[in-house]
């Protein structure tokens, strides 16, 4: 999300993110050239104000792409016969942003849809479409004319007249198809298409695999004995999934653990019996790593190619090809990054460690130096309870969802500056009139927000709520820009923008609402960073609106939300008991607190583990993967910042689909890069108060309404007043002084 190019778009639509989209100035350009499409006939082209998901079926996602690659081209066209003479900003640069435009939304309309309802023929459309978006993808920077017109634009006197806005979306133009190889010889050009082409076909199937893996493994309990230690709600939940596929019944009564987190991570947690948790560490195992789902070659081969794509493209690694126009600046100060926190944390860490093995040894009367891996959530829960009098299932029923929803509103209705208001929603077939009034959603336990602005009462924007799991919705949880507004004209509010907050949290029973976890709350409030800095953005240029930052800035929005989980002033605004209505008791809020940094240092050197694993991939992978056993090699790497296991699981790049087919393809180290800045920016909110309107109207303004107007550096700097702490997770962590 650095370079705002048609290349990124194409690319962009590919994973589902619109975020490139341009100025109405610039619709004349090519409007003579165009079909004129109807979203009677192309549903996916509907603009505002909400999409008609029940028309949006897989046969016609292949119809309104193919025509939106058929709009696309016409639009590039009709920019290659523009003159040095005839050239503008709008007729250019704006010109070729808009230029795939329908084919991004339609585009990231499929994705979405296949990551909340997920079925054959949309993996069977999107798989069709593969070679057609890639080989599209690959005409942007390969058309010469086309470059030629850039290059020449970007060249002109009154560049240097345009806004700081537009002039640095020109720079970001020319780097973009720098970075794509537009100055490459033909027989380069060719090349890199072809690696593009296969990237596509394999990181789509790596995907698929993670997600049949984790729908194909289930365990099926008929002995309750096998499940002491297990919740009532989790044990009803479980008995609920298992009738639900045909299971059990009530004289027969089985119970069913899938791989969804709130299933096997809560048995990981509580189950008192070790062969129950060890099948369930086992199934987790097989993720990416059995039978026709084994992602080894995938990833042998994504790596390759990633490492040849950077070297055509002029760069060391793929690693520095990502990160060289991210805040980092390259991929060895990425690395830098990684091993220097580590190398901080390391004593901490190993003191963490042997503190653990103690307290296993004295739980099992026996010296241990080794930590079963089923056993680890288990044993860290135990060692917590003793550590702080406390079981973090205790705040589960002051997490009723809707209260914990209607509060975290509240709170930053509060800071921000902004209202928040329910609509009416209605899940349709295909065929039925949605009644006025009604947003159509696509699953009946959709939610959809308005959000306007206090002061002026503007529309800023809409999204979608859908927090419960379903074998048709891909794990995690995350959040996915839409459609972006178009800017106001004369001082009139932006257009709004859409996006949707998709999660996996805990679900409700027949007798009791859904009532969160801490880690939901945390995981909700995360996201909702993310939605806030998509809601509020505010730029000059849609290219440069919400999310669209530097990838290793994009997390301090939602790092940053997440304190407010841990606070009395945030606590107070959504913890109340579901049955009494009391407030969270002051003494659970404090052991709460007290419990937060719980084996810091462990914790820390877990995510390092995942952003060097990452970053040496991307880097070093010829000299410490290639030829080697991947779950070998990565064990090997990782083994001096690894708790010691007696068991080595496989590696986790086999399902991290985060750096195979999602953004953070040797990007994972931005998580902690962010978790740094986050920690410094809170510094603010807790010296000022955590509920002090300004502060977080300040935020607002320098942060979220910026987007990637300006470098990332400049925005933290607007709002902090200078640059940022590099120890402050560590110094908020007790790790450092």
């Amino acid at each position: 999300m650095t370079t705002k190019t048609i290349l990124i778009t194409a690319m962009c639509a590919l994973t589902g993110l619109n975020m490139l989209q341009a100025e109405e100035t610039a619709v004349a350009v090519a409007a003579k050239q165009e079909v004129v499409y109807s979203a009677l006939s192309h549903p996916y082209f509907q603009d505002k104000p909400y999409p008609a998901w029940s028309q949006m079926t897989a046969e016609q996602g292949l119809a309104d792409t193919r025509a939106g690659l058929q709009k696309a081209r016409e639009r590039i066209a009709a920019i290659c016969r523009i003159q040095p003479h005839e050239a503008t900003f709008e007729n250019t640069f704006l010109a070729l942003n808009l230029a795939a435009d329908e084919l991004s939304q339609t585009q990231g309309y499929m994705h979405h849809l296949a990551a909340v309802m997920d079925n054959e023929e949309l993996r069977a459309a999107q798989e069709e479409l593969i070679p057609e978006l890639t080989a599209f993808d690959a005409e942007i920077t390969a058309n010469p004319q086309l470059w030629a017109v850039i290059k020449s634009a970007a060249a002109q006197p009154w560049v240097k007249e345009l806004t700081p806005a537009q002039q640095r979306f020109v720079q970001q133009t020319v780097d973009g198809f720098v970075d794509g190889g537009a100055d490459l010889p033909a027989d380069k050009k060719a090349r890199k298409a072809e690696i593009e082409q296969e990237l596509s076909q394999l990181t789509h199937k790596f995907a698929k695999n993670v997600l049949d893996s984790t729908n194909a493994w289930k365990l099926l309990i008929v002995d309750k004995t096998q499940l002491a230690g297990m919740s009532e709600d989790w044990m009803n939940k479980a008995r609920a999934e298992a009738e639900e596929r045909g299971f059990g019944s009530e004289e027969n009564p089985c119970w069913m653990v899938t791989l969804d987190y709130e299933s096997v991570g809560t048995l990981l947690r509580d189950c008192d019996v070790e062969s129950t948790r060890k099948m369930c560490w086992e199934g987790q195992c097989t993720v990416g790593a059995v039978g026709e789902w084994d992602n080894e070659p995938i990833v042998a081969r994504v790596m390759e190619l990633r490492r040849e794509l950077a070297e055509l493209l002029g760069f060391k690694s793929y690693a520095d090809l990502t990160t060289h126009r991210r805040m980092v600046g390259g991929g060895e100060n990425a690395m830098n990054f990684i091993d220097g926190m580590a190398e901080k944390v390391l004593p901490a860490f190993r003191a963490e460690v042997q503190q653990v093995l103690d307290f296993i040894s004295e739980k099992e009367g026996r010296y241990v130096t080794f930590i079963d891996p089923w056993d680890r959530r288990y044993y860290l829960k135990k060692m917590s309870e003793q550590m702080y009098n406390f079981d973090s299932e205790e705040l589960r029923p002051y997490h009723k969802a809707d209260n914990v929803i209607n509060g975290m509103f509240a709170i930053y209705s509060h800071l921000l500056g902004v209202d928040y208001s329910e609509l009416p929603a209605i899940c349709l077939q295909k065929g039925e009139p949605c009644p006025e009034g009604y947003v159509e959603v696509w699953h009946p336990e959709v939610k959809v927000f308005k959000v306007t602005d206090r002061k002026t009462g503007a529309h800023l924007g809409s999204f979608y709520v859908d927090l419960f799991p379903r074998a048709s919705k891909r794990a995690g949880a995350w959040v996915m820009p839409l459609r972006y507004g178009a800017a106001g004209k004369d001082g009139a509010p932006h257009e709004p923008h859409l996006a949707a907050l998709v999660g996996n949290l805990s679900t409700p029973t027949e007798d009791k609402p859904a009532l969160f976890s801490h880690y939901d709350v945390e995981t909700l409030f995360h996201e909702f960073g993310h939605m806030m800095h998509a809601m509020l953005g505010d730029t000059e240029l849609q290219a440069h609106c919400g999310t669209s930052v530097a990838w290793d800035f994009v997390e301090l929005p939602s790092q940053l939300f997440e304190n407010w989980t841990w606070y009395p002033e945030g606590i107070a605004q959504y913890a109340f008991h579901y049955e009494t209505g009391e407030p969270m008791p002051a003494e659970l809020v404090e052991k709460l607190q007290r419990s937060r940094y719980f084996l810091p240092a462990m914790d820390t050197m877990g995510q390092l583990c995942l952003g060097k694993l990452d970053m040496e991939m991307h880097v070093n992978y010829n000299e410490k993967f290639k030829g080697k056993p991947l779950d070998l090699a990565s064990a090997q790497l990782l083994d001096p910042w690894t708790i010691p296991y007696s068991r080595t699981a496989p590696s986790i790049m086999r399902h991290l689909t985060h750096c195979i087919n999602g953004g953070y393809s040797a990007g994972y180290y931005s998580y902690k890069w962010a978790e740094v800045l986050s920690a410094d920016a809170f510094t603010r909110f807790k010296k000022e108060g955590l509920l002090n309107a300004a502060t977080g109207a300040d935020f607002r303004e320098a942060v979220l309404s910026k987007g990637d107007s300006k470098p990332a550096g400049e925005v933290y700097r607007d709002f902090m007043g200078r640059a940022p702490n590099p120890d402050a997770l560590l110094q908020a962590q007790g790790l450092v002084e």
